[in-house]
């Protein structure tokens, strides 16, 4: 277990599958991932971090090299790029599915629905596809995995925006994307920033950043749904304001300082401990 100071004062324990969100984050953005960078941000010792690793590499998530990891390429070694590849089901994280099956009763069963490029989106989709909407439902998508994955679902009418693929992500961009989406309206997109402070949403590439920020401007509604190690994060591309978005929906386990930061801002944040606060109160 990894040790770390929460805002509250408070030691948190980091497990594996948290310090894991957080080497990927730090690797999607930055490239490659050092063991010994890793091991100090971390707090843990760099055997800790080569173990991790390993066990990444063995889920396809990346591929190790000599003092690190880098992102993995989807032609290497028969692997998966991504977790969850809509070539097999996506299988929704037990500490994540109550959040998403939160958000996704308070999102619309009828109408238009843009999905970003992600981990959460793709297992968004995947809670969509075990409770589908009763009546016609139409999603726009940049990601090649969410859109396979929905096809699946006779209700829900899928659009895949096109463009260049990231080899990576997975993610549709380029000037085809871009011009796509500057067609559209919808009337919720769900967008996935990479970082998330009170200056805005943010993306680690130019190229992931406009389309984010056409997704943006596309819907009546937006949400964004981040990764909890995302949040207090400034990733290199800014493409959107904390006031263009309705809320945060935040994965994982985030310091209770960083979600305070957003409400104080006058951004609603929702996470884990919220939701399990609201349906407690519910039943009681």
């Amino acid at each position: 277990m990894t040790t770390r100071r929460a805002g509250d004062g408070q030691v948190a324990t980091l497990g594996p599958e948290q310090r894991f969100e957080r080497m990927l984050i730090w690797l999607d953005a930055e490239g490659r991932l050092d063991v010994g960078d890793a091991a100090a941000r971390l707090s843990v010792a760099q055997e800790t971090i080569r173990r991790d690793l390993r066990v990444l590499e063995s889920r396809g998530l990346l591929l190790r090299v000599h003092g690190g990891a880098v992102q993995i390429e989807p032609e290497l070694a028969g692997t998966p790029a991504l977790p969850g590849a809509a070539s097999a089901p996506a299988v929704v994280a037990s500490e994540d599915r109550e959040l998403l099956d939160c958000l996704w009763s308070e999102l619309p069963r009828t109408g238009t629905l843009l999905l970003g490029t992600g981990r959460l989106t793709l297992e968004l989709a995947q809670v969509m596809v075990n409770d589908p909407p009763e009546d016609e439902l139409t999603v726009v998508t940049s990601s090649l995995d969410v859109a396979l994955l929905l096809a699946r679902v006779s209700q829900v009418s899928v659009y895949n925006i096109g463009g260049t693929v990231s080899p990576s992500t997975h993610a549709q961009e380029g000037d085809w994307a871009l011009t796509e989406l500057h067609r559209l309206h919808t009337d919720v997109s769900v967008v996935c920033p990479a970082g998330v402070t009170p200056d805005g949403l943010s993306q680690p590439s130019p190229a992931a950043a406009a389309v984010s920020q056409a997704e943006v401007a596309a819907g009546t509604r937006v949400v964004a749904l981040a990764e909890g190690a995302a949040l207090g994060r400034r990733s290199f591309v800014t493409f959107a304001g904390l006031d263009e978005v309705e809320r945060v929906v935040v994965a994982g386990d985030p310091a209770p300082s960083l979600v305070s930061e957003l409400s104080e801002h006058g951004i609603p944040c929702t996470d884990r401990r919220s939701v399990a606060v609201t349906r407690r109160g519910r039943r009681s």
